[in-house]
């Protein structure tokens, strides 16, 4: 998009998160005269994972979970990357991403979610399941009502985290297997303090 105005600031977005998203509508909005806005992401969607309870419980499709990242760019008038950012050089203001790519910046914001990596806790491996990536969990999720469905035996399941995203989870996942008819095996929701 061309700007009527002369480009003085570069604001890059790394992540598509649903901060950023909002960032970009408001931006389509109003946009800042005299500042181009970027926003690097791997790929051209975001779960929104705020809305992962109301899609374990049957709310949402798996596609309704997605913000549509280009889209939204578009409607900013912002650059959308495809690419991953790897590095910041904060004395040359420079993003590198995976491709090489640099990117100059005035202003930075990152929101590029949490890591669910849990390697210290043993067993995790072999019989858990994090919540993100958000198409990984969604997958295991609908193999585990399968085997419900099909009457198989079915362990216990446990949700680790007990505030409110992992309350919401839990009762979720209750929600959507008692509504479904089938056999709701035990539930725990495990919080350390």
């Amino acid at each position: 998009m061309n700007a009527p105005w002369p480009i003085t600031k570069e604001l890059v977005l790394i992540g598509g998160g649903h901060t950023h998203a909002l960032v970009l509508h408001t931006w389509g909005m109003k946009p800042l005269a005299g500042a181009r806005l970027t926003v690097i992401n791997p790929g051209a969607c975001a779960p929104y994972t705020g809305m992962l309870p109301g899609f374990i419980a049957g709310h949402y499709s798996r596609d309704e979970l997605d913000i549509d990242l280009v889209r939204l760019a578009r409607f900013a008038g912002a650059r959308f990357i495809d690419d991953r950012a790897v590095s910041i050089d904060r004395a040359a203001r420079l993003i590198t991403t995976q491709s090489g790519r640099q990117i100059a910046y005035d202003v930075a914001s990152l929101d590029v979610g949490i890591t669910s990596d849990m390697p210290k806790l043993d067993g995790f491996s072999t019989h858990g399941v994090p919540a993100k990536p958000l198409a990984v969990f969604a997958t295991k999720w609908a193999q585990l009502r399968d085997q419900i469905a099909e009457g198989k035996d079915v362990p216990a399941i446990a949700v680790i985290g007990g505030g409110v995203a992992g309350a919401e989870l839990a009762l979720a996942m209750h929600f959507s297997l008692f509504t479904s008819g089938r056999s709701v095996p035990k539930i725990t929701l495990i919080e350390y303090n």
